[in-house]
């Protein structure tokens, strides 16, 4: 069960509002899946943590906390706010080897010379891939995932030891984009 720690006076608050809205559509998703979840919330953040069992099981957890530096003038939004979504689940050996999809780096260009399991996204060209084999799997799971490569909330992709593990960065539930998910074969 999702419940607040929130004080009383937080209760009226927009951001109260907003987190507790947030709580109970995830909540509600994954009751939907046979699901559990627990987790706490109040108007400066949010820890939740659901597992589904239908029709596989999955982990997930969504992270938003607010906090400020001191400082007034360094206090931009992106400096004070983290959001996080994890997906998560095991797999029997549905991708061919393990891989990483994260942003690119700068130094990428220069290691891709070297490194041949360095591989460029075509459709997404933020992203890179490193694997010993771009297979079949992991273009279907990019497909997917495409409307997050294109809004760059992808914050990393890993595969290693039959462990799928997919990192966002954002503050959107995107059940839509997760119910595709659970419809693939991995």
């Amino acid at each position: 069960m999702i419940e607040p720690n929130a004080e009383s006076s937080e209760k009226q608050s927009p951001f109260y509002l907003k987190n507790e809205l947030f709580c109970k559509k995830f909540e509600d998703f994954i009751s939907q899946h046979d699901g559990n979840s627990k987790g706490k919330y109040n108007a400066w953040s949010y820890l939740v943590y659901g597992k589904i069992i239908k029709p596989k099981e999955w982990a997930l957890e969504y992270k938003k906390s607010t906090f400020t530096s001191g400082n007034l003038f360094l206090s931009t939004k992106s400096q004070s706010l983290f959001v996080s979504a994890i997906w998560k689940t095991r797999t029997n050996k549905a991708f061919k080897s393990d891989f990483l999809i994260r942003k690119k780096k700068f130094t990428d260009s220069i290691l891709k010379l070297v490194n041949q399991s360095i591989k460029k996204i075509e459709s997404h060209q933020n992203y890179i891939l490193i694997t010993n084999r771009n297979s079949f799997e992991i273009q279907n799971l990019i497909q997917v995932l495409q409307p997050l490569f294109i809004t760059n909330e992808i914050y990393q992709i890993t595969y290693q030891k039959n462990i799928l593990t997919i990192d966002l960065r954002t503050e959107k539930h995107y059940f839509d984009i997760f119910s595709k998910l659970i419809e693939l074969s991995i």
